[in-house]
């Protein structure tokens, strides 16, 4: 019998493996609710403006249930308590429904009642993957009543799914389609409007599609020094190198390294970079051998914000840690945070704990102290 850490590296290689091959997101699903005992569960993930769906994918869910499920949008944002408090959710923190409402909102909520309730569900796990100009996406899982009680035990091991699953799902933006319409995932990335580069865990460049090509030609924002990829105006210097080479060597220590890299380019244009390990792929479709991880550049989706996305960046916090820093320096207190976040206040004192740990720093004066000083270089 596989034990828990070897179901949970095999999931998240699933996830990777869906981005190669896209049919794999239904299973990589079906086995994350498997895993964690949900009863049903949903990813959705929408190119925007177009409102496409760059993943559309359910589990469990029987089809006279799905059918309609459109005509209920408005409702089910009522029962994570409206826009606003859904656009104050950190992206890849799993938040429980009933620390957003209770019975209060959800008697006489039309999906509630047509919907949750006759499947026997008493709570849901929501986690957002995305909220930008580019794309919107999320993870919906359903606690039966029959379910044993979730546990702080399984909300960690969510949070470190959810870095991956969020990462698979912005590379699948990324590649626009293109991965279900070539034969290759090769041809895929020669197709994508993207850049992408192809490398070794020491750097050298082993492919590059069109629009790399373009990019090292001129040097920028990327550039080739001996062959290998350089990224000469990283906001936070060897971040690239740290993530190819964690993605190379187990791709379940990446976590959130290699999630939006920042750089600019020449001419002071934000740039985001992704990295996706490759090595233990099952499906490679056809990709030189030598290639352990793929590095895709775009346009950031926001211009930085300051100073929580130095935060970020040069201590590399995760979303909700972020957040947590952001409330924390406005004077929030533990208690505000997590009723604001949706989350329990041990899970916002654990966050605390992690940003101090991470920033060297011990006190929430020192907090606030940093927020002031801090800049990024270049």
């Amino acid at each position: 019998m596989p034990d828990k850490f070897s179901e949970l590296t095999a999931m998240i290689g699933t996830f990777y493996d869906a981005v190669i091959e896209p049919r794999l997101w239904q299973k990589a699903l079906d086995d994350m609710r498997g895993h964690f005992g949900f009863h049903l569960g949903a990813i959705s993930v929408i190119a925007m403006p177009t409102g496409t769906a760059v993943v559309q994918v359910t589990t469990n869910i029987p089809d006279e249930y799905l059918a309609g499920m459109q005509a209920y949008n408005d409702d089910v944002i009522e029962l994570w308590g409206g826009v606003a408090r859904m656009a104050e959710m950190p992206l890849e923190e799993p938040i429980l429904q009933s620390r957003i409402t209770g019975p209060d909102v959800w008697e006489g909520n039309r999906f509630y009642e047509e919907w949750v309730r006759p499947l026997g569900l008493v709570d849901q796990v929501g986690i957002m993957l995305a909220r930008d100009r580019t794309m919107v996406g999320n993870i919906g899982l359903g606690v039966h009543e029959s379910s044993q009680p979730l546990t702080e035990a399984h909300m960690e091991g969510l949070r470190l799914m959810a870095p991956h699953v969020r990462r698979a799902a912005i590379i699948s933006r990324m590649l626009d389609g293109a991965a279900s319409a070539a034969a290759t995932f090769e041809a895929a990335l020669d197709a994508t409007r993207s850049a992408v580069v192809l490398v070794d865990a020491e750097m050298a460049i082993v492919h590059a599609n069109s629009a790399a090509r373009a990019m090292l030609g001129n040097g920028d924002p990327i550039a080739s020094v001996r062959g290998k990829l350089s990224l000469p105006r990283e906001l936070v210097p060897n971040r690239l190198q740290v993530a190819v080479q964690a993605a190379a060597r187990a791709e379940h220590e990446l976590g959130r390294r290699g999630i939006g890299i920042a750089a600019k380019s020449r001419d002071g244009t934000a740039l985001s970079l992704q990295v996706m390990p490759l090595e233990k792929r099952t499906m490679r479709g056809g990709l030189d051998r030598r290639a352990t991880v793929a590095v895709f550049i775009a346009d950031a989706t926001a211009p930085l914000e300051m100073p929580a996305d130095a935060m970020r960046l040069l201590y590399e916090l995760t979303p909700a840690e972020q957040r947590i820093f952001e409330l924390v320096v406005s004077g929030e207190t533990t208690a505000s945070i997590a009723r604001s976040l949706g989350v329990a206040t041990s899970t916002v004192r654990s966050h605390l704990l992690k940003i101090f740990e991470k920033t060297n720093r011990h006190t929430r004066g020192d907090l606030v102290k940093l927020s002031r000083e801090i800049i990024l270089p270049g």
